[in-house]
């Protein structure tokens, strides 16, 4: 590392970019153009369809362009989104992904809202921190590493003076990373950088510190002696609330004000300032590779299956320390199973309550049922214990097994083991108890697990015995119960020298790993983590299990000291996953017990549960700050990660793979610091997490309480369904059409449409149609649905919009002006012949509607109080040569049903009754207009039905119901000049 080559003396006197053009910027872009050119000019981010790979990319088009709010788009950011491109400081070209004064944070998934960024990027209004998800961020590179980037492409420009009048630029670059993200305080190895004026290169973003071997004080990138600039990338301290940012060092001051450029409480140095976060990928559109698509359009893709990073709403929770003790072995909650519609939690709690205030309290230590649907506490299982539950399983036979420290249940002796009613909470069936013959030793179980038909229990015991019967077995801190029997299996003893702490039998059959407080198995050296076959004797497997430990040492026996004890184990696949001491989660082939992933966390660290849905792993810990993945040691200068990622006391990793999940990135407060004890999928796919918790984020950044235990609900996976088939009908422009598809069924949830031209998405809108522009030569779209999600739709098939025909006709097109009555008032008998006088009728332009947002007239303005059934309109045009008019095609949105009439003969109709049409007769069926929008009613014209000269084309539209919420109509006509049919041959 090499420290910072010059002092910092002076300071920029860079303004920030004016909000005022960035708000002018937005307004004038949030529209894609209904005549948008589909030519090739050059990118200039101004609309969707014209969106650039990067905002230097718009600079290199067009240099002249001034800073403000464009779109961009590369193949990994999917859609066109809007970005703040500053296009002036230090040669332009610079997208914001992040701005504010205190309270950054370093959540994967960001802060705020993009828009939040764009619309407000500078002022006493962005003072409030917001930042891009670091998924929006790697497609802004598109999927490029960060490490990759030109030299000192990340910027942060921070104010200098206390009222905004100067700021300091700062750019640098990263040596390891392979993806974004924000733990900008884990130490993350830099490159070159430049303060001002002055370069330098080393050092780490962030203050590190292991406990062990570290950077001195001070030692991040930009520091200096403490007292000038500091660059620590975000700060954390006790006397500046733990709030993160951007700060200087010691003797810098601010001001704990609203308005101050540079935050600090009164007094204090350290200052936070007012900052703006940029990076510069140099892209352009025309090198990006967007793919193909095919005839049949996209297939449809999906996010993983995990759970969601905002919280499920608390319903109930749980308080208080039953057995009066605190520690990390006396939390809340530790342990979750379920049985039925049950979800039991245990611990060492004392009530169970609604809020933190304590709506609702009552007493019941220890073990408590809530329902796995709503969260509701089942306030009909009440047991009564007198000491911890620690683990929690469900008998094939329905029945509730629990163990931990108690010695009584419901007033029975009953040390340890019990098996209980699920409904009443009373014990149930044929009993086992723990046993520790070792004098003045208490039994103690810690986890149990059910395969093939036995119960596998660890803890602190010497024997499982069978209530009132002479069967024990010896159980040497781990066992197994026939569950066909119900008594103790006696040839199998585990025979681990130390306490166990968790169990997992294999879903095979053939093992069940033990992890803890231990190191030989009938003295052969298993330390803290083995794996036991299931056979009579219960045997060592082969290869025998030796883990290895994140800080220890080897004796003359070539046997691990130091820092050993683990605490989780779960077999997933063909890998096993053991977690523990001084942060450690690694994982080990199956068969060969070599090890082939790894992480550590930090700070406080220890993982303290490791469970699993099959998929994905889940490690509950008391850090508070960052997992480092293919990390093995503790001692971060000796042994290099590959990535940082934050975590908050609970973390998930591919299954698979072994690579830390960053998406799942739940805020979590603790009461004391302890952490995730326990955590457990339910029936439904959620996630419980369990511990000393008082507070969870749920959805909008809303903080709630959450005492001792969390649920997560999984994240959406299914795609939605695939929109209707596209069409299109020609606007009254002449330059542009209309495409309209059929809506997901999925709309009701929030379905956004992506609309792709060729292989590149040019608009996402959330109705169910775009005008674009008429092409040149034919051009390719297909739609897919996108929900909130992320999760999109195979698309429709591919449709091809041809230029203008030089035989094309359009008669009617979309938007024309009608003449229109909506009136109770009796309609003439001819009000649809040719000859009408429709003179004092109404002239408007279509859409047609009432109840419609965005029609272009409303026919019903002062809000009739009793609604008229029908409305009825008229419209006038000529045809020359009607002889060699062909393929004429009428093409109707019609909410709810419509007659259509052409020089006074019925066309057709849609949802009407047969028969004789009044003005009160009502449709036979009802759309919605965004329905009858996106399923056009097509008719054909019959030869002969034109005359040539005027010709007058008419409808009348009718609702299903005198309050229907909505009465919509629009028609376009279209045809071709074809060739006049030959005369018919004259008498011979």
């Amino acid at each position: 590392m090499n420290r910072m080559q010059n002092r910092v003396r002076g300071w920029g006197a860079r303004a920030l970019v004016g909000a005022a053009l960035a708000a002018a910027a937005v307004a004038g872009s949030l529209v894609v153009p209904a005549a948008a050119s589909a030519a090739t000019a050059l990118p200039d981010g101004k609309t969707q369809e014209t969106a650039a790979a990067s905002c230097w990319e718009i600079k290199q088009n067009y240099p002249s362009q001034p800073s403000g709010v464009y779109w961009l788009l590369t193949p990994k950011l999917v859609y066109p989104q809007q970005f703040y491109c500053d296009q002036v400081s230090l040669g332009g070209g610079w997208v914001m992904i992040g701005r504010g004064r205190e309270g950054w944070k370093e959540n994967y998934n960001g802060l705020g809202t993009p828009e939040q960024i764009f619309s407000t990027p500078s002022g006493t209004a962005a003072f409030k921190p917001a930042q891009l998800p670091a998924k929006t961020v790697d497609g802004l590179l598109n999927g490029g590493r960060p490490d990759q980037l030109p030299p000192n492409s990340i910027r942060v420009n921070r104010a200098s003076a206390l009222d905004g009048t100067r700021w300091q630029e700062v750019r640098f670059s990263l040596t390891r990373r392979d993806r974004w993200n924000w733990t900008l305080s884990g130490g993350n190895p830099v490159g070159s950088w430049v303060f001002g004026g002055y370069t330098g290169s080393g050092g780490w973003t962030g203050s590190v510190g292991w406990g062990g071997p570290t950077m001195p004080q001070g030692y991040g990138f930009g520091n200096d002696d403490g007292t000038g600039w500091n660059m620590t990338g975000v700060a954390q301290r006790a006397t500046h609330k733990y709030l993160e940012g951007w700060s200087y060092g010691a003797q810098v001051t601010g001001a704990d004000t609203p308005t101050s450029y540079m935050w600090a409480p009164a007094g204090q140095g350290y200052a936070i300032p007012f900052a703006q976060m940029f990076v510069r990928p140099q892209l352009k559109l025309a090198d990006l590779d967007f793919g193909t698509v095919p005839s049949t359009g996209t297939p449809a893709s999906t996010l993983p299956s995990i759970p969601n990073s905002d919280a499920m709403k608390t319903v109930w929770g749980v308080s208080g320390l039953a057995n009066g003790q605190a520690g990390e072995l006396n939390v809340e909650v530790a342990e979750f199973g379920q049985a039925g519609n049950t979800v039991f939690a245990g611990g060492n709690f004392q009530y169970v309550q609604q809020t933190r205030d304590g709506a609702g309290k009552v007493e019941q230590p220890y073990l408590a049922g809530f329902d796995v649907n709503t969260g509701q506490w089942v306030s009909s299982f009440r047991p009564v214990l007198n000491g911890q539950v620690k683990a929690i399983a469900t008998l094939p036979d329905g029945r509730l097994a629990i163990g931990g420290q108690f010695t009584t249940v419901n007033g029975v002796a009953q040390p340890a083991l019990a098996f209980l009613d699920p409904v009443t909470g009373q014990l149930s069936g044929q009993q086992v108890k723990a046993e520790h013959r070792t004098v003045g030793a208490v039994p103690y179980i810690h986890d149990l697990d059910i395969q093939g038909g036995y119960l596998y229990v660890a803890g602190s015991m010497t024997h499982l015995t069978a209530v009132g019967t002479t069967t024990s077995a010896s159980a040497w801190n781990g066992g197994r119960i026939n569950l066909a029997t119900g008594l103790p299996d006696t040839n199998w003893n585990a025979n681990l020298n130390g306490t166990t702490v968790a169990v997992d039998a294999s879903a095979r059959g053939d093992r069940a790993y033990f992890a803890g407080y231990f190191d030989s198995k009938g003295g052969t050296y298993t330390p803290d983590g083995t794996a036991i076959q299931t056979g009579a004797g219960a045997p060592l497997t082969s290869p025998v299990w030796v883990p290895s430990f994140s800080e220890s040492t080897v004796d003359a026996q070539g046997h691990y000291q130091g820092y050993l004890w683990q605490n989780g184990v779960a077999e997933i696949g063909d890998r096993v996953y053991l977690g523990g001491s001084q942060h450690s989660l690694f994982g080990y082939d199956r068969n060969t017990f070599q090890r082939v992933s790894g992480s550590i966390t930090h700070n406080g660290g220890d993982i303290q549960t490791v469970d699993d849905n099959g998929s994905i792993v889940v490690a509950g810990c008391h850090c508070g700050d960052h997992a480092y993945q293919d990390k093995y040691l503790k001692k971060e200068i000796t042994d290099p990660w590959t990535e940082v990622d934050k975590i908050n006391y609970a973390g998930a990793w591919d299954a698979a793979t072994g690579k830390y999940i960053p998406d799942w990135s739940p805020v979590v407060q603790s009461r004391a610091g302890q952490g995730v004890w326990g955590s457990f999928f339910d029936s439904t796919g959620a996630l419980w997490i369990g511990g000393d918790l008082t507070d969870s984020m749920r959805a909008g950044q809303v903080n709630q309480w959450s005492g001792g235990f969390i649920r997560f609900a999984p994240r959406d996976s299914v795609a939605p369904s695939t929109p209707g088939a596209i069409s299109s009908t020609p606007n009254a422009d002449g330059a542009t059409a209309t495409l309209a598809w059929g809506a997901s069924s999925d709309a009701g949830s929030g379905v956004t449409y992506e609309v792709l031209r060729g292989n590149r998405v040019i608009a996402s809108t959330t109705a169910t149609n775009l005008t674009v522009p008429v092409p040149a030569e034919a051009t390719t779209y297909v739609v897919r649905a996108r929900d909130v999600t992320g999760n999109r739709s195979a698309s429709t098939a591919v449709f091809t919009l041809q230029p203008a025909s030089p035989n094309a006709l359009t008669f009617v097109t979309n938007g024309d002006s009608w003449s229109w009555r909506y009136s109770s008032d009796a309609l003439p008998a001819d009000w649809n012949a040719a000859t009408f006088d429709a003179s004092s009728w109404a002239v408007g332009k279509g859409l047609f509607a009432r109840g419609v947002s965005g029609a272009a007239t409303n026919i019903d303005p002062s809000n009739l109080a009793t609604k008229p059934l029908s409305a009825q309109f008229r419209k006038t045009f000529t045809v020359d040569d009607p002889t060699t008019v062909v393929n004429g095609k009428v093409s109707v949105i019609a909410n709810d049903g419509v007659v259509v009439y052409l020089n006074g003969v019925e066309l057709g109709r849609v949802r009407m009754p047969a028969g004789a049409i009044t003005q009160n007769t009502l449709a036979n069926g009802v759309v919605s207009n965004a329905t009858a929008v996106s399923n056009r009613v097509v008719f054909d014209v019959p030869a002969g039905a034109l005359v040539a000269g005027t010709n007058v084309i008419t409808a009348s539209v009718h609702a299903n119901y005198r309050a229907t919420t909505d009465l919509s109509f629009d028609l376009a006509f279209t045809a071709e000049r074809g060739t006049a049919p030959a005369p018919a041959p004259g008498p011979v």
